[in-house]
């Protein structure tokens, strides 16, 4: 049986291509993320990162879970398009069991090669991707490897284990069809059931959940946590309702209007009015998956390509610097200003308060309205010392940057020059702030690198906007990396569960397209058919998806200024994905319809 499955693997090799370099890029994301995920000496030379490392983990379970679906539905489709072969194996003499031994045979092998190639793969993306991922950052990442033989490990018995459970799944299955079923299951058809009443009624009610759930999305603050699962409960059942009731009474609509009586049209539809039943759920799980998964992708670049912006409004000054750094290559200076301190014991920096006097310290001041600019103010040296618990944080910053950590200093205004020089040596530092930080970035890195190093500090520990933004690039850069192959590695897994889901049907419509032929339907407009047959399929995932995000970014406006400045990317390089799928499917669908 073992020579049968291989000779049945190579003759079925075009069939089984696009499961092969689906699973093969499932493997080859899932090792990235664990080789992140289980690199010890990485973790811990780099402990800002660390944060990812949850997410990385998160990432590889939901990345599994969708792999398992996905398989699941692609065997589906593989055992279906062979059934009538293993009917005609079963009335030749061939037992279930040797049958379903060879089912898992196939099943496995293919699992382990994909793997193996897929683990290979990760190796290159892992290894190439890490340059990528340090300049999201923008930091140089010690012991960054591509190779970890742990999560070699991890990721072939995963794989392993998933192929075996989904290969013992197939074998049930097999097992419990005879011989008749087998060899004319591609001759039987399910016709669609109509309730007048309630279908209606549900359709109804599936539009009602879906528009109210929108409208309460910019108010999921004040609904709170409560609020924001009772949004994501409304949005799935809304989501089921109308693409198993709303859609199915459209299709009824449409039968005898002018509009389905032009050219193929009702063909088409008739062809919806079959297939909604068996895709009602898939569908639905399609079309939130979508959603969140360019969400996900949106709300992580929004977050990334906002940061500028954000680091500027939420510091006063751009940069501080106690070195001799580059201030005359900066361009648009607004303001600028020197200011003499002296390092003290226990983190305590002093400063001199008739020199602030004589150049006021900004400092942000913020009103508590979520979301609202905070505003400039300019503090004097007296109103310092006469409140010290008025001290503020630009010099609580600048005494954090000083002594080279991130917290817990201490700034102290002395009255003048001479009370400072008690204190012990006196040292300068430059603040300045500029206009723009995208057009002064270079200069800004170089000048930051060096401060870092003559304070046996991180660029992370950095005073002003710039380290703010350095800081929060650690973090969200690291977001948006994970957001985007995991982003991939989902979209890659739906499109073609949709895909499979679609092929497994075939031997349905192969009948439904001979028709067509035999009346006399040229060979283009049967393929341009079968495009639009199967784009409805797609698109309606891809529509309910958008809406979804559309309506769901709102929910961010109140961390983010612009919640929609990460969605255009990632919408088109979703799309460019879910086509590439799209016409993939067409292709192969207009092959099988011919064979």
């Amino acid at each position: 049986m073992f020579s049968i499955a291989m000779k049945s693997l190579r003759s079925k090799w075009r069939d089984y291509l696009v499961l092969f370099v689906g699973l093969m890029v499932s493997a080859a994301i899932f090792y990235m993320f664990s080789a992140i995920a289980l690199n010890k000496e990485f973790l811990l030379a780099n402990s800002t990162t660390g944060i990812i490392v949850l997410v990385f983990t998160i990432g590889e379970f939901l990345l599994g879970l969708i792999t398992f679906v996905y398989l699941n539905f692609a065997n589906s489709f593989l055992l279906r398009l062979r059934q009538a072969e293993y009917g005609l194996m079963s009335m030749l003499g061939a037992k279930r069991k040797q049958i379903g031994m060879m089912l898992m045979q196939e099943t496995l092998a293919l699992g382990v090669i994909s793997t193996v190639i897929g683990i290979i793969a990760g190796i290159a993306l892992t290894s190439f991707s890490g340059q990528f991922l340090m300049d999201l950052l923008g930091l140089q990442l010690a012991h960054w490897t591509g190779f970890s033989f742990h999560a070699i490990l991890v990721t072939l018995a995963f794989f392993v284990v998933l192929f075996f459970l989904n290969g013992l799944y197939n074998s049930a299955r097999l097992s419990s069809q005879d011989t008749l079923t087998l060899l004319t299951a591609d001759k039987q058809v399910k016709q669609p059931k109509r309730r007048k009443i309630l279908d209606p009624l549900l359709g109804l009610i599936g539009l009602a959940l879906l528009i109210g759930g929108y409208a309460m999305m910019p108010n999921v603050l004040s609904l709170g946590i409560t609020g924001f699962i009772l949004i994501l409960i409304i949005n799935v059942l809304g989501t089921f309702f109308f693409v198993s009731r709303s859609l199915k009474m459209l299709t009824y609509a449409l039968r005898g209007s002018r509009f389905n009586s032009r050219g193929l049209r009702s063909f088409l539809n008739g062809q919806l009015m079959f297939r909604l039943p068996d895709y009602q759920r898939l569908l639905t799980v399609l079309s939130v998956i979508f959603g969140l998964a360019l969400g996900a992708m949106s709300v992580g670049q929004g977050f990334y390509r906002a940061l500028p912006e954000q680091a500027q409004s939420s510091q006063p000054y751009t940069a501080a610097y106690t070195t001799n750094a580059d201030v005359k290559d900066l361009k648009n200076i607004k303001w600028q200003a020197s200011y003499h301190y002296v390092k003290g014991a226990d983190k305590v920096v002093y400063f001199d308060g008739d020199e602030i006097n004589a150049h006021h310290i900004p400092t942000m001041i913020y009103d508590g309205v979520p979301n609202s600019t905070p505003k400039v103010k300019w503090m004097s040296g007296d109103e310092m010392i006469q409140n010290p618990d008025a001290t503020t944080d630009t010099l609580i910053g600048l005494a954090n940057q000083i002594n080279g950590v991130q917290f817990d200093s201490k700034a102290v205004v002395l009255k003048n020059a001479d009370e400072l020089a008690e204190k012990g040596t006196v040292k300068s530092a430059e603040l300045v702030k500029v206009a723009d930080l995208h057009e002064n970035e270079t200069v800004l890195v170089k000048n930051a690198e060096r401060e870092a190093k003559a304070l046996d500090s991180t660029v992370q520990k950095l005073s002003g906007s710039y380290g703010f933004y350095a800081l929060a690039k650690s973090y969200f850069g690291g977001f948006e990396f994970m957001g985007i192959f995991l982003g991939i590695g989902f979209l890659a897994m739906l499109a073609s569960t949709l895909m499979f889901k679609v092929l497994s049907g075939v031997a349905d419509d192969k009948r439904r397209y001979r028709i067509l032929t035999m009346i006399g339907t040229s060979e283009r407009q049967v393929t341009m058919t079968v495009a639009k047959d199967l784009g409805t399929l797609f698109f309606i995932p891809l529509i309910i998806g958008l809406l979804d995000v559309v309506f769901g970014l709102n929910m961010f406006k109140a961390i983010l200024s612009d919640p929609y400045v990460g969605f255009v990317p990632s919408l088109i390089g979703i799309l460019v994905l879910y086509l590439a799928y799209y016409f993939l499917t067409v292709v192969i669908y207009r092959r099988l319809i011919k064979a």
